[in-house]
This record gives structure tokens, sequence and C-alpha cells, in this order.
């Protein structure tokens, strides 16, 4: 029985060898085509570093927005009117015509105003939670292209803080 088993291995074995000496190419000197160089390529490889992509139609269209002087002037005046008599209504109405202007940075200096004159107490006819509300809710009158821009970020860190600390104050 053990004899067989030798056999058996014996003939496999050989059989092996049979065929990779019948694959192996007959002539070595042939030469293997070495593979052409690789090419690293990224995600995005029809970009180079540091260039932007050429902006299309609907991006050039929404950035032509200006703030015309109608606009300047109506924040300029909610400005002064706050300033003069900080109440509900003048609260509402700068950051109304600050959000209207479509610029997150003046939006972010309005939201700031509003809370220093809320901390002094000069803004005592509004409270905690009516003033959140109104800050939340005039910070989506923004475009899009306003709150996901540098200064719309910065603008989300003001109005967070805000939200932080106006809501101790409900919680108090």
């Amino acid at each position: 029985m053990v004899t067989l088993l030798f056999t058996a291995v014996l003939v496999l074995g050989l059989i092996a060898i049979a065929i990779y000496f019948w694959q192996k190419p007959a002539n070595t000197s042939q030469s293997i085509e070495p593979l052409p160089p690789y090419q690293a390529q990224g995600l995005f490889s029809d970009f180079r570093l540091n260039e932007l992509p050429p902006a299309t139609a609907d991006q050039l269209s929404t950035d032509d927005k200006k703030v015309t002087t109608d606009d300047f002037e109506q924040a300029v005046d909610a400005i002064r009117s706050f300033q003069k008599s900080p109440n509900r209504s003048s609260t509402a109405k700068l950051l109304h015509v600050t959000a209207l202007t479509d610029d997150a940075k003046n939006y972010g200096r309005a939201i700031e105003l509003v809370l220093m004159s809320w901390r002094d107490g000069s803004l005592a006819d509004m409270s905690a939670k009516d003033l959140q509300t109104l800050l939340n809710s005039e910070y989506w009158v923004l475009s899009s292209s306003a709150r996901t821009s540098g200064a719309g970020f910065v603008l989300k860190r003001t109005l967070s803080n805000a939200n932080r600390e106006l809501e101790s104050t409900n919680n108090n």
C-alpha cells in the first residue's frame, strides 16, 4: 500500500515537471517587452495643481450681483435707525436689510451690532428666544453662494456663537 502511494506521488511529480518544461518557451533569446512607464493620474487628472476650472455660464450669471446704491443707502439708514433707538422693529429692519444686500460679512457685522445692544440692555423689549429666531430666519434670506463663501463660513461661526449665548440665556 505504501509502495503504491510512493509510486503515485513520483508519477505526479514527473508529470508536473514535464508540464513545466513543456510550457517554458523554447527560445530563451526572445526579449520580453518592458511595460510602458506608469503615469500617475489623480482623480481629477485634467486639472493642474492651483489651477481653477473655467467658470460655467451659471456661475458667471450669479457672480454679477452687485450692491446698488439704493441697497447701500437702505442699509445705512437701517443702521442709523437702530443706533438711535434699538427696539424690536429697528432690529428686524436692520437684519432684514443687511441680509437683502446678500453680503455675509455685512450680515455678520449686523449680528454683532445687535448682540452688543442686547448685551448692554438697550434692546430690552426683545427676548433672547425672539432674537435667536430673528437671527436664524434672516440668515436664510442670503443667497446660497453668500452662505457658502468664506465670509459665509465666518458668518456661520458668528451665528453659532450667538445661538449658544442666547440659548444659555433662555435656559437660565
